[in-house]
C-alpha cells in the first residue's frame, strides 16, 4: 500500500511538473521580450488572446503576468 502510495504521489508530481514546463513555454512564446509580462501589442500574435485580454489583466496594468496567463483558454 505505501509503495503505491509513493508511486502515486510520484506520478502527480511529474504531471504537475509537464504541465507547468509546457504552460511556461507556451507564455515564453508570446513574451517575446523576454520582459516576464505579455504585453497588448505581443498579445495581437493570437487572436483568442487579445479577446481575451482585458479579461485576463485582472490587475489592469495593461500585461499579463504569468498567473494571469494561465487563466488563458485558447
Amino acid at each position: 500500500m505505501k509503495k503505491a502510495l509513493v508511486i502515486a504521489i510520484s506520478m502527480y508530481v511529474m504531471l504537475f511538473a509537464t504541465v507547468k514546463a509546457v504552460a511556461d513555454e507556451e507564455f515564453a512564446l508570446f513574451d517575446s521580450d523576454n520582459s516576464g509580462t505579455i504585453s497588448v501589442d505581443e498579445a495581437k500574435r493570437n487572436h483568442a488572446l487579445l479577446e481575451q485580454f482585458t479579461h485576463l489583466d485582472r490587475d489592469n496594468n495593461g500585461e499579463l503576468s504569468p498567473q494571469e496567463f494561465a487563466r488563458f483558454t485558447g
